[in-house]
Formats: structure tokens, sequence, C-alpha cells
């Protein structure tokens, strides 16, 4: 009697198992269908927006001025991308524009940011993520414009890739800065300047020395290009 018990409470603990891995495998599969049609649907949307983008003649247009002796329209063999109220060409020189105006718009963001401590890092950290997006897409619209020529599209390319290193190096040093036992810190570095903010009530000589030591290991700018204040 006694193993004619034990026999069937070891049946009915093994259909309890077994009824349990298929219900995990069907949640699985659920899972799993579920996510294959979101990323599908994500792709369309995707070639949705890219289709529509080259589509759009903002960013395709040539430029027509008037000749300066005989008065007749000329067309430029630069290609234009409207920045609002500015246009930028996708000459090396306006390639460059992209990203000065975008670190422009970021060090005003920061200089007029009077949130709270913890909130400051916030909204400098989004301001800046912001603004390196807004850029990425700026240089992902001339690299896809069909009227771009080669040379541009390499320079292009290249300054898209240089804004990926600079958001990587920006996060980089303000992992290992926090590292050193700050409660938060915010990093923006541009062509000229590293602009490093930390959450702290007093910044001391070692406090600097730490912080210069990190930064300049990272992207060898000098010392006195490196700015440091705290928050």
């Amino acid at each position: 009697m006694f193993n004619f018990k034990f026999e069937k409470r070891k049946l009915i603990v093994l259909s309890l198992v077994f009824v349990l891995i298929s219900i995990s495998y069907l949640n699985y599969m659920i899972n799993k269908q579920s996510s294959l049609q979101t990323s599908s649907e994500f792709q369309k949307y995707e070639e949705d927006q890219m289709s529509q983008m080259n589509n759009e003649d903002s960013f395709k247009d040539t430029v027509t001025h008037q000749g300066s002796d005989d008065g007749e329209a000329t067309t430029s063999s630069i290609t234009t991308v409207e920045d609002e109220n500015n246009i930028v060409d996708s000459s090396k020189n306006g390639l460059d524009d992209i990203i000065t105006v975008s670190n422009t718009s970021i060090e005003d963001s920061m200089a007029t940011n009077n949130f709270s401590k913890s909130n400051f890092f916030l909204q400098a950290k989004i301001d800046i993520e912001i603004e390196r997006e807004k850029t990425i897409e700026r240089f992902d619209e001339i690299i896809n414009n069909n009227k771009i020529d080669e040379e541009s599209r390499k320079g292009a390319v290249n300054k898209k890739l240089k804004v990926i290193d600079v958001i990587n190096k920006e996060k980089i040093i303000e992992s290992l800065i926090k590292s050193k036992g700050y409660e938060d810190t915010v990093v923006f570095i541009t062509d000229e300047r590293v602009y490093v903010t930390v959450q702290i009530d007093e910044l001391t000589q070692p406090d600097i020395a730490k912080i210069l030591d990190i930064v300049t290991s990272e992207t060898k700018y000098s010392i006195d290009n490196i700015k440091i204040q705290n928050k």
C-alpha cells in the first residue's frame, strides 16, 4: 500500500513538472513570435522612414544662384541640407558646421541649466544625447542622399564615426570618474575642450588630479584644454 501511494505521488509530481515545462515552452514560443513580429514591424518602419527621407526635396535640391556677369542662373554641384533657418552644404566646411552648431547648442544648454544638483546631471545628459542624435541624423541624411557626390558622402561617414567615437569616450570617462567615488558626473567633449562636471560639494586638488589623470589618458587632451567644475 505504501509503495502504491509513493508511486502515485511520484506520478503526480512528474505530471506537474511536465505541465510546467509545457507552459514555459508555450510562453517562450509566444514571446519569440511576438518579438519576431515586433522586429519585423520595426524594420518595416525604418524602411518607410528611409524611403520618406530619400524623397524629401529639402535634402536633394542643388543650389541655384545668379551669375555675376551674364545674369544667367547657374547651378552649384554642392548639395545643401537645411538646418532650421540655416543652409549647410555637404563640403568639408559644411560638415564641420553641423558639429559646431550642435556643440554650441550643448554649451548653451549647459550654461543655462539651473536645475538642482541631481537634476542638473540628468538634464545635461539628456541635452547632450539629443544633440548627438540630431547630429548623427544629419550625417545620415547626407550619406543616404543619392545626389551627394562620393567624396562628400565619405566625409559625412567620417564625421559620423567621429561623433560616435566622442559619445563612447564621454561615456567611458563618466564611468571611470564615477568609479572614483563621485555621485555623478557629466562629460562633454568638443574639438577644442573637454568639459567635466562632477557632483561634489567642494572640488579639491586631489579631486582635480584624479579627474585630469582620467581625461588625459582617455582623450590625449592637454591639461590646459580640460575644464573641471563641481555642482
